[in-house]
């Protein structure tokens, strides 16, 4: 009989002895949480974890996170290499070594008698992880370097593909992915809730939430599901800090992203009849204000739960190279990644980025328009 998947990654971490958890590149608030969560589950199951993450940097509001502390930027010691010694002639009497002009040198003087080249041998030892767990990944191209530096290892590791977003290439050799997940995390919960009582607390039910919470914008978007709300409801009852997610998600917002804000409001545009809200930032924009590109999501969050009004939300932001950067949110009943085929949008089913480099901010802006009031329904 068929194991359930569920079943089949349990069964994979119980017989692990280390488990590496990889987010993306650039990970979102939800990948972030996520991968904190089967951190602390699979070191309840008793085996070592480590979360990687290529070139990561914990945004100042997420400090918060059970763990989030245990994000490292690279997958440094994956592997030894050993060098071994025929002892069979001799005992070594001691051992030192000095780095000299980028070479190792290694000095070991035997009890009596000598050692011979033909003495020495090399080896390559085993991966210091036996499973790997993908959080909220289409593909290994979007891990980054953590997936080019290490290409043999991730070929020759068993994969959890964990993931909510219909362009996942299931790429594991067991994947967990469904697209009518409000979030990763809330797959993540549905994959652990029957692993035993003791599994779920306090810091995992709080992360969990983070991340529901960031990908259904408190929950306001059209996203949300009965389902989605009832687990939301299941995770408080275990101890999920709500007040906690909330004040650092949402009212703790830097200057410079407050200012931003201001900027997108004082250039807002509507559309009634299409429930359509939209922005266009330009470079000053950003050099006037302080903020980065990384102040978007912030400001197209604000926009989606101060605007209940507009189904569908997108700006726009031009930078210096004149390429434009698209953060698009649509309504339920539109397909944001249908929606833009020739841009190779990125993100889920109602939430998209994407680049263009070969359009002005009116042409681009016209042609989103273009595509959102097509989808509305009659």
């Amino acid at each position: 009989m068929v194991k359930a998947k569920e079943e089949q990654v349990l069964e994979l971490i119980k017989h692990s002895a280390s488990v590496l958890i990889c987010l993306p590149e650039q990970p979102s608030t939800d990948a972030i949480a996520a991968g904190l969560a089967m951190l602390s589950v699979v070191e309840k199951l008793d085996k070592r974890g480590k979360v990687v993450c290529a070139g990561f940097q914990l945004p100042a509001n997420h400090s918060f996170l059970p763990k989030s502390e245990e994000i490292f930027d690279d997958l440094s010691a994956l592997r030894a290499f050993v060098i071994s010694l025929n002892l069979s002639k001799t005992r070594v009497e001691e051992l030192s070594y000095a780095v000299e002009d980028d070479k190792l040198n290694i000095y070991i003087s035997p009890k009596d008698g000598y050692f011979e080249p033909a003495d020495v041998s090399t080896s390559t030892g085993e991966y210091g992880f036996d499973l790997i767990i993908t959080v909220d990944s289409r593909d290994l191209e979007q891990l980054g370097r953590i997936h080019e530096m290490n290409a043999d290892f991730f070929y020759h590791t068993p994969i959890i593909n964990i993931d909510h977003s219909p362009a996942n290439d299931h790429f594991g050799q067991v994947n967990i992915v469904n697209v009518r997940a409000t979030s990763t995390s809330e797959i993540m919960f549905e994959l652990i809730k029957d692993w035993g009582e003791h599994i779920m607390d306090e810091y995992i039910a709080t992360n969990l939430l983070t991340g529901m919470i960031s990908k259904t914008k408190s929950f306001q978007a059209g996203t949300v599901t009965p389902r989605s709300l009832a687990i939301a409801s299941h995770l408080i009852s275990q101890g999920a800090r709500r007040e906690e997610i909330v004040k650092n998600l949402y009212q703790s917002k830097q200057i410079s992203t407050l200012k931003l804000w201001g900027r997108a409001l004082s250039k807002l545009e509507s559309d009634s009849e299409h429930k359509i809200v939209w922005s266009c930032l330009t470079p000053e924009d950003f050099t006037s204000t302080g903020a980065t590109e990384r102040d978007l999501a912030d400001v197209i969050d604000e926009l989606i739960i101060n605007t209940p009004e507009a189904r569908n939300v997108f700006i726009l932001s031009q930078r210096p190279d004149h390429t434009i950067e698209a953060v698009v949110s649509t309504a339920p009943y539109v397909n944001a990644q249908s929606l833009f085929p020739e841009f190779s949008a990125e993100g889920s089913e109602h939430f998209v980025t994407f680049t263009v480099s070969e359009m002005t901010l009116p042409e681009l802006t016209q042609r989103i328009l273009q595509r959102i009031k097509q989808a509305h329904p009659d």
